[in-house]
């Protein structure tokens, strides 16, 4: 089932990557894409490593980029990422641009989920700990949920056995699901881990006559205007944070009113009790001739924890 997360869409974009005849990594350009959760933090620790490594060219691509490009260098022929030719747009379909190039153009993944068995031959090197909950907007704003769910409401508002805030404690209002895009590795951790089935999948259990709306991740601004205050989405606690400290951080405030909600009492990223939704978010590698330097930065990388705070992720 989780194999059906990865779009024909995704997988069209990965193969722009792949036109050009196998070959070891490069050795002087290092490059990076993938998930959306994480490009922040690992644009600010790849311009800070590549002040004392100017030997090298380092970039963190961003989830879905249509604009910019992975320089030509050793086997690799260069990409250049346009609307029509993006880069890849979450964790999912960042591992499996990876995987796919044989160019040596990409050289990590940014994942916002653990590998999964089929995922052989790579390595992922923790960055940090997280945490994925639902959002909703502010009651001060006009929200109608409330603040806090169990489990099995959560689970049964996307399987629309609770189809208003009203019968788990909000106020009336029609509930309008959300999920983040095929390919993003919250939206496969928030199926998995916390609701326990795909959303998107109908019948059965599933009472739903249409699939949830889809937007991209940790985004509550692209919330269409009249669902706003009876809308539910998952977001990172990391991403929900970076953007409240865009002052510091540089990172657009998407949340446009959104805030986190607990589930079971609990407040995402507890670690006693335990939130469900925790999570470690990765850097991934492939294991064949991994350069140095290349390891290097993502060992560095890991240990920062002063920066990753910044950006609300834990050590």
């Amino acid at each position: 089932m989780l194999r059906k997360l990865v779009t024909a869409a995704a997988a069209t974009a990965t193969a722009l990557l792949l036109t050009v005849s196998a070959g070891a990594a490069h050795a002087d350009n290092y490059a990076g894409v993938g998930s959306d959760t994480t490009q922040d933090v690992m644009r600010a620790l790849t311009n800070q490593y590549k002040l004392a490594h100017p030997e090298n060219t380092w970039s963190s691509i961003n989830a879905g980029a249509t604009a910019g490009s992975i320089p030509a260098s050793g086997t690799c022929p260069g990409v250049t990422f346009t609307s029509s030719s993006p880069a890849p747009n979450g964790s999912s379909a960042g591992i499996n641009a990876l995987i796919a190039d044989t160019n040596g153009c990409i050289d990590y993944a940014r994942s916002s989920r653990a590998l999964k068995p089929t995922e052989t031959g790579l390595t992922a090197i923790r960055l940090g700990g997280d945490a994925v909950s639902w959002a909703a907007q502010a009651s001060a704003n006009g929200g109608k949920a409330p603040t806090n769910l169990t489990l099995d409401q959560l689970r049964n508002i996307y399987k629309c056995v609770v189809t208003d805030w009203s019968q788990v404690g909000g106020s009336a209002g029609a509930i309008k699901r959300y999920v983040p895009q095929s390919g993003s590795g919250t939206r496969d951790f928030f199926f998995t881990t916390v609701l326990g089935y795909d959303p998107t999948v109908l019948g059965g259990a599933n009472l739903c006559a249409t699939q949830p709306a889809v937007i991209q991740e940790n985004k509550g601004n692209q919330v269409a205007a009249a669902d706003k205050n009876t809308a539910i989405l998952p977001y990172s606690k990391a991403a929900w944070t970076a953007q409240s400290n865009s002052g510091v951080t540089g990172v657009a405030d998407a949340r446009d009113g959104f805030v986190l909600g607990n589930v079971d009492g609990v407040a995402p990223g507890s670690t006693s009790p335990v939130f469900v939704g925790n999570r470690d978010v990765y850097n991934v590698y492939k294991n064949t001739n991994a350069p140095t330097a290349l390891l290097d930065f993502l060992n560095w990388a890991a240990a920062q924890n002063s920066i990753k705070a910044t950006y609300g992720f834990t050590a």
